[in-house]
């Protein structure tokens, strides 16, 4: 699942911007909830409690997943995350392929 659900462009200009990424794998192929704190374009903080999707590499990696709070899919920034909690609670799939996602909301 992992493979179908990440793109990745090789990318060896850009320096490392998250720790996150390995938590945010293990949690996208177990299907676990995600606590973060995040901070939008715009300076604002928020806690999120999300169901992640898929990991897309471009300038920064990306995450696309369920927010909780905003009832939708959104995109993250990996350097925008600044803490991270993997939760033993499960998420049930989204039944969808990455491919499926972008006709469906793209």
């Amino acid at each position: 699942m992992l493979q179908e659900r990440t793109t990745y462009r090789r990318n060896t200009e850009q320096p490392r911007t998250s720790d996150n990424l390995s938590a945010l794998q293990y949690a996208l192929t177990n299907l676990f909830v995600v606590e973060m704190n995040y901070t939008n374009e715009s300076g604002e903080l928020t806690e999120r409690m999300i169901e992640p999707f898929a990991l897309l590499s471009t300038e920064n990696w990306l995450l696309i997943a369920w927010c909780r709070l905003r009832v939708e899919f959104r995109f993250f920034r990996l350097d925008r995350i600044t803490r991270l909690r993997v939760h033993k609670d499960r998420f049930d799939p989204h039944g969808m392929t990455l491919q499926e996602y972008f006709d469906r909301y793209h």
